[in-house]
């Protein structure tokens, strides 16, 4: 088992452990070009975008994903395709008699794992993406030569700040002076981020519009993250023709982001309340009108985001998630208020009751949730 031991749910922010495990194997992040994309919604997809048009310009590229949906491996990806259990086996057990003291967090380690993995992949280009925040993730331990930073929300809250100004400038940390920095964000985030790169000698590039093409992966936002992933690689000097784009972008996919299973479930880890609007927004476009199933962690704005879900949903199905950070009794009791939400003490038991009434179903809330639902429907099959 991959860092069997290691708990996932502690996030230990800071650079310095990071930087001295890169120190001790001789920084294998210095071998290949990086890109770091940050932000709070978003990241992901415009790390496929950008991963999936490198490729088709022959170029090799490494992706580091966070966090996982259905299993870990889905954080590495080489080329497109995602690293094998044995080979993400292999290379921890490798490295971490070498690194055995240097008390590297979960998420550090994959951040390390990952590095080390694209050195040894020969990869021409290495797209991270941000865990939490920007200043003090593990990802921001090296010096990336561009970044990306999505679409602002108010999330984590507890660790970033409780307003778009102080999350911007957390997570603006990203750039390094004198490199490109790349960002979709207008009003106070641009604002603030405009002001960090000014200071900071960043070279800012604001896109305004989304790309309008068909893109692989669903959802209001999609042209706008497309967007970003294509200005990153106009300025690398990256020159896909139309069919290489159209291809790059239609082939996108990631688990779990508005994720179709057959005619009856739709997947989304819509986990705050500016991802749960932008899935209302494609539901109500489809004219999905059905059944909710519904968990979320305990930080989150759970009556907002329940009260959104409404909108489309006339009955919701909630449950606690299992781990400590969901979600807890009084929280399920106050949107129970709302009528027709219905408590259940599993997302599997919340998720077969939604079925059983026969109307189309969407899962959405924490990464645990979605999660859940995948794996019985993909990896077991039922």
């Amino acid at each position: 088992m991959v860092l069997d031991g290691i708990d996932q749910e502690r996030w230990v922010l800071g650079l310095d452990r990071v930087r001295k495990a890169l120190d001790i194997l001789s920084h294998p992040e210095k071998s290949y070009k990086s890109i770091i994309v940050g932000g709070t919604n978003g990241k992901g997809s415009t790390c496929i975008y950008l991963e999936r048009i490198l490729h088709a310009k022959g170029l090799s590229v490494g992706t580091n994903l966070s966090p996982h949906v259905t299993s870990f491996n889905e954080r590495f990806r080489i080329n497109s395709r995602q690293v094998t259990d044995d080979e993400i086996l292999s290379l921890s057990r490798r490295l971490e008699p070498v690194l055995e003291g240097v008390g590297l967090s979960y998420f550090e380690w994959c951040v390390v794992l990952a590095s080390v993995l694209f050195h040894d992949s020969r990869v021409d280009v290495a797209i991270f993406e941000v865990g939490l925040g920007g200043r003090l993730d593990a990802s921001n331990a090296m010096e990336h030569d561009m970044a990306i930073i999505t679409s602002i929300s108010i999330d984590h809250s507890n660790y970033l700040g409780h307003t778009i100004r102080d999350i911007a400038r957390e997570k603006a940390f990203i750039s390094r002076p004198g490199r490109p920095l790349i960002t979709s964000n207008r009003g106070d985030a641009l604002e603030v981020i405009r002001k960090f790169a000014l200071d900071t000698g960043a070279e800012l590039i604001v896109v305004r519009e989304p790309i309008d093409m068909q893109l692989g992966i669903k959802g209001t936002m999609q042209g706008i993250n497309a967007a970003l992933a294509y200005e990153a690689v106009r300025i690398m000097g990256v020159k896909p023709d139309d069919l290489e784009l159209a291809y790059a972008f239609n082939t996108a996919f990631l688990p779990g982001r508005i994720e179709c299973i057959g005619n009856t479930v739709i997947l989304d880890v819509a986990h705050n309340v500016s991802s749960m609007i932008s899935l209302v927004k494609y539901l109500k476009h489809r004219g999905f009108k059905g059944t909710g199933v519904l968990g979320i962690l305990k930080d989150k704005d759970y009556m907002d985001m329940t009260m959104l879900l409404k909108q489309t949903c006339n009955r919701i199905h909630v449950s606690m998630l299992p781990t400590d950070r969901s979600w807890d009794q009084d929280a399920l009791k106050d949107v129970e208020v709302l009528g027709d939400v219905h408590v259940y003490d599993s997302i599997k038991h919340a998720f077969y009751a939604a079925l059983s009434i026969g109307k189309p179903v969407v899962v959405t809330g924490s990464f645990y949730t979605v999660a859940e639902v995948r794996d019985i429907l993909i990896c077991q099959g039922q």
